[in-house]
């Protein structure tokens, strides 16, 4: 059984274990803001269409780059309440969803090492239920499924380069600044991943 610790919203280890998972609401991610010292103000109509497109993706990433659910919505959450207090400056940027996808990688990345010093379990595996939900047809999720079966046989850092740069949309500068490594070493990951998703298909 996997039993790492729960990261909090403010990125404090908890307790393992949670309840049954539910979509966090901007007015969630704003009570966090506010107890990193954000005025209400900060919580614009940007940010909101912001959050609601890419919450439920980022959240998805993170699990596919070796998060549980409880975690996954709990670095997605604070990547988000991050972003919240910059937002003024974050917003007039080339990519401002770029920014929440990559704390929330960082985020994971930290939260990893720390497992892995901890040495306490293996990483989830991927399963069905680990999508949006938002498939229509049976080859749709059969797809899914032999792609997130693919992800979950690869290394860690191949896995997340995958995800960052495949599925989320980084470029490898990005994903680099996320994971600590160098773009050049994002793209060898790259190159191997794509190698490893041909032959699944």
């Amino acid at each position: 059984m996997f039993l790492v610790g729960r990261v909090g919203r403010v990125g404090r280890v908890g307790q393992v274990g949670r309840s049954p998972a539910r979509r966090p609401r901007p007015a969630d991610t704003m009570v966090v803001m506010q107890e990193q010292g954000a005025a209400p103000e900060a919580v614009t109509t940007d940010f909101v269409e912001c959050y609601m497109r890419h919450y439920g993706r980022l959240v998805r990433a993170l699990r596919l780059s070796g998060a549980d659910g409880g975690t996954a919505e709990d670095l997605a959450q604070e990547a988000f309440a991050r972003a919240m207090v910059r937002w003024d400056r974050i917003s007039g940027g080339a990519n401002p969803p770029g920014y929440v996808y990559t704390t929330g990688f960082r985020l994971l990345h930290r939260h990893l090492a720390r497992a892995a010093r901890w040495d306490i379990g293996d990483p989830p595996e991927a399963g069905p239920g680990s999508g949006s939900g938002a498939d229509r047809t049976g080859s749709e999720a059969a797809a899914r499924v032999a792609v997130e079966t693919a992800m979950a046989a690869m290394p860690p850092k191949r896995r997340a380069c995958a995800v960052m740069c495949l599925i989320v949309g980084l470029t490898s500068d990005e994903a680099g600044e996320a994971l600590g490594i160098a773009p050049g070493t994002v793209r060898k990951h790259l190159e191997q991943a794509r190698l490893d998703l041909s032959l699944q298909s």
